[in-house]
């Protein structure tokens, strides 16, 4: 073996750690957060669809914490 065949084994073996992703979210946390949230979304939509002030209001309000929450908080507590 020469000293160029296992310099590159070593790079291989060193690029293929830095290509290496993170071990993903807990399966469980995710499904949850999803039924919250996409809930919580359905049922502002449905809210909005009364056609009164009042409850169009409270369904916008809950549509938007449904969506701050999917893309703002999901993202700070999975990581």
């Amino acid at each position: 073996m020469s000293k160029q065949h296992v310099a590159d084994a070593t790079d291989a073996r060193t690029r293929q750690d830095e290509n290496v992703t993170s071990k993903g979210n807990n399966t469980v946390v995710s499904v949850v957060l999803f039924i919250v949230l996409f809930g919580l979304f359905v049922g502002g939509i449905y809210m909005m669809s009364l056609f009164a002030a009042m409850p169009f209001i409270i369904g916008l309000a809950m549509s938007m914490v449904a969506l701050l929450g999917t893309f703002d908080l999901v993202p700070r507590f999975l990581t």
